[in-house]
């Protein structure tokens, strides 16, 4: 079952028309990262970060359904799947009606202060386990 986070959609995630900016939904899913991620650690970006790692990006995909609107509220479903060095993050935002917004996936690689990919630390992949989604056991992709 996907992890639901609910998200104000601001004018700051807007053009000057009030409806969503393609390129924010990517924002969302950082939010519904963190979210996802909150019962093995209170931020992880933070945590990872204070052990000399970074995840960044590498892949991204999208396909934008319906407009979000300034002053509405967006709900954000997040899936994950665990490789050895990556998270592939699935992502489902849904309007105020339940309507699909936008879909997607997004990769991440855990790497260190080289830049080197290097092994997600056991908290994330028990996290990933215990909310029922995947891992692929010595698979990065």
């Amino acid at each position: 079952m996907p992890c639901e986070t609910t998200v104000q959609v601001t004018w700051g995630d807007t053009d000057a028309g009030g409806l969503i900016y393609f390129p924010r939904f990517f924002h969302f899913v950082v939010v519904g990262l963190n979210d996802y991620f909150r019962p093995a650690d209170d931020h992880l970006m933070e945590t990872l970060r204070r052990d000399g790692h970074t995840l960044p990006a590498v892949d991204a995909t999208a396909t934008f359904e319906r407009p979000l609107r300034a002053g509405g509220t967006a709900r954000v479903e997040t899936t994950v799947t665990a490789g050895e060095t990556s998270l592939t993050v699935e992502f489902t935002v849904r309007d105020e009606d339940g309507q699909r917004a936008a879909s997607g996936e997004v990769r991440f690689v855990l790497v260190d202060g080289q830049f080197e990919p290097t092994p997600l630390p056991d908290r994330v992949r028990e996290c990933v386990r215990e909310r029922g989604d995947g891992t692929t056991a010595g698979a990065d992709g």
